[in-house]
């Protein structure tokens, strides 16, 4: 059975488990599927994230009801717990996040898996459960003294909340954080940032991660794909040739293909999520310097973790 099958079988009998609240079978299949080579990433974004999805479906649909469908919601928080403890710890890029739903939202399980890649990528993350009225969170951002704050909205109406919470921040004495919008409410990609208050939004996971970055100074300005794959080739090249390991050694490492590799190096690859951090596992690296151009790399040292972002 390949890789892309027994990601396939893990969500189905993931769905199963959650939709029926069999927490130790949850258990057990994720488990498994660890076992089995699928990476944290790949649980999060192809076995959790698509069962969670398919029980709001079967909620509007008027399968399961509200209690069956907050059931599997809380079996997916609680399996996202277990596993972010087994998560491989990656050396601290000294800079800070507050990751939370707007006011009003009910829907956490997105930026709670966004606040979890952060910590893979070596960020220090507050994640709020719920949506925080706006001169709370304001309040909460300054005392932490964070360099980001990633909202969340999943419906249309919320945008008016992510507004007003954007500006409470956005009004903070300098240095302010950077605010970064994600969510199904913008996932169209449509939405301009600077009417809703923001510095960016983001209409995925991964392209979170790469828009944290560069908001806080991490990367460089915002890249085209073909470029930010370029980029990322070069890097996993440059990291591979400094471990004198060959392709063959990276994809016995990473459990994926030589020529995948060989295609990544060329930037002619667009990687999932799952792909960076077997990749950066393998390299001993953090995922997020994957994504930064190869340029940026002295500056960004010489600037000093400890340094937030501009004001």
């Amino acid at each position: 059975m390949n890789q892309a099958n027994r990601i396939t079988e893990a969500r189905e009998q993931y769905s199963r488990a959650a939709l029926l609240g069999e927490r130790a079978l949850a258990r057990s299949v994720l488990e498994q599927a660890i076992d089995r080579g699928i990476s944290h990433a790949d649980l999060y974004l192809q076995v959790l994230t698509p069962a969670q999805v398919r029980m709001g479906e079967l909620w509007h649909e008027g399968e399961i009801n509200t209690a069956q469908e907050h059931l599997a919601t809380t079996v997916t928080m609680e399996m996202m717990d277990l596993l972010r403890q087994t998560m491989a710890p990656r050396k601290s890029l000294g800079v800070r996040a507050v990751v939370t739903p707007v006011e009003g939202d009910q829907h956490y399980v997105g930026a709670r898996m966004v606040a979890d890649l952060l910590l893979m990528d070596g960020w220090e993350v507050d994640f709020l459960g719920n949506g925080t009225p706006a001169a709370d969170l304001a309040a909460f951002v300054q005392q932490r003294r964070a360099d980001l704050v990633a909202l969340s909205a999943t419906m249309p109406e919320l945008l008016l909340n992510a507004r007003v919470a954007a500006d409470a921040v956005r009004a903070l004495r300098p240095p302010r954080p950077k605010v970064l919008l994600g969510g199904a409410a913008v996932a169209g990609g449509d939405e301009d940032p600077e009417l809703l208050g923001c510095d960016a939004i983001a209409c995925s996971a991964i392209e979170a991660l790469a828009e944290a970055r560069r908001l806080v100074g991490l990367t460089a300005e915002r890249a085209t794909l073909q470029e930010q794959l370029e980029w990322m080739g070069q890097r996993i090249k440059a990291a591979r040739t400094r471990l004198r390991m060959t392709q063959l050694d990276l994809a016995d490492a990473s459990g994926l293909e030589r020529s995948y590799i060989s295609s990544v190096e060329h930037g002619r690859q667009n990687l999932t999520i799952g792909a960076v951090l077997k990749i950066a596992h393998a390299l001993d690296v953090a995922p997020g310097e994957l994504l930064a151009p190869p340029v940026q790399e002295s500056a960004s040292h010489q600037a000093g973790p400890d340094q937030g972002p501009s004001p």
